[in-house]
């Protein structure tokens, strides 16, 4: 028998081994995080901004839009799914910059994902108390939840319609979209591989494709499950309200961002942008607070400059910048606004 001292040398290649194996397979997870451009007809929507026109011609602006999506499995190179297990995203258009981390999985590369619009019926009648108040199936402001027979509002879509033909939308309308009946499954492809430990997967939404075929000249009321309830979440799932733009670390993105900066950063009254941008046409920024709503918005900018933003008004916190051309992003940072406390 060995000494006590040359067995446990001999274990140490096995243990390192064991260590480095280890290592390689955790190595290999990956950050799944997904980012959602919101526009109409592909231009970017800015609720209580953008006028649009409907399929059936109508103008019309949005004031409210957002929607659950839970459900979601990402289907790996293989051929096999890889379920996303316990995530669930409120969507809202109202936080156009918001990214949703869904946590780490050992996905390398996708050729498509599934989802599904609305809330599961194993959560779907729970009560919004139960959960951590962060939680999208907590409590919301507005409220998401109908109550607990009918369960959650799977989509809300609120906004002013046209109807007097003058080119100015003037008549509310509102689509409450709610019931088991109305979940419903949609099913994207796309390909791409995760860069640097992280996955982006990026998603376009077309609201204007809700509308399709609807009669937004009768009853623009419809709280429910009523065919006209069936109808909006029948074209979110099947006429490309949602689409898969890639699913990459974007590093076009991340090249372009090294070339804006705020002087100074952090900063209390204002702070010069300075930028120079590969874009095609001119270039829109907004600056987003902390809750991810716009709080500063400049259009129709070349695409080299300087931008000077006011920040004295602002309540202390982490801010982003962010400059896109045509719905695409471009470039965006962090701006740090301090009290003067």
């Amino acid at each position: 028998m060995l000494p006590k001292t040359n067995r446990t040398m001999k274990k140490i290649p096995f243990l390192l081994a064991l260590l480095f194996a280890g290592a390689g397979i955790f190595a290999q997870n990956n950050e799944v995080v997904f980012r959602f451009k919101h526009q109409v007809s592909g231009d970017p929507l800015v609720l209580n901004n953008t006028v649009f026109s409907l399929p059936d011609g109508r103008k019309a602006l949005l004031t409210r839009a957002e929607f659950y999506i839970s459900e979601i499995e990402l289907n790996l190179a293989n051929g096999s799914k890889l379920p996303l297990a316990g995530n669930f995203m409120l969507v809202n258009a109202n936080t156009p910059n918001r990214e949703y981390n869904t946590g780490a999985t050992p996905a390398g590369s996708l050729t498509g994902l599934t989802l599904h619009l609305g809330v599961d019926a194993a959560h779907n009648h729970l009560d919004p108390s139960s959960w951590p108040t962060d939680h999208p199936l907590a409590h919301q402001n507005p409220s998401m939840h109908w109550g607990w027979v009918s369960g959650y509002r799977f989509m809300a879509i609120e906004g002013l319609v046209d109807l007097n033909n003058d080119g100015a939308p003037e008549a509310i309308f509102q689509y409450h979209n709610l019931d088991d009946s109305l979940y419903r499954m949609v099913e994207l492809t796309g390909a791409g591989t995760a860069e640097n430990g992280r996955l982006l997967v990026e998603l376009t939404l077309d609201y204007t494709r809700l509308f399709d075929k609807l009669d937004m000249s009768g009853n623009l009321t419809q709280h429910g499950s009523a065919p006209p309830n069936a109808a909006m979440m029948n074209n979110a799932a099947t006429k490309n309200f949602i689409v898969l733009d890639q699913v990459s670390a974007a590093p076009d993105v991340t090249l372009q961002s090294d070339r804006v900066a705020a002087t100074p950063n952090p900063t209390l009254a204002g702070t010069t942008i300075r930028y120079n941008l590969n874009a095609a046409d001119r270039v829109s920024m907004i600056l987003t607070n902390p809750a991810g709503q716009i709080v500063r918005r400049h259009d129709n900018l070349p695409r080299e400059g300087t931008l000077y933003l006011e920040t004295a008004s602002l309540p202390a916190g982490v801010y982003r910048y962010v400059f896109y051309s045509k719905g695409s992003v471009l470039a965006q940072k962090q701006l740090v606004v301090v009290s003067g406390g």
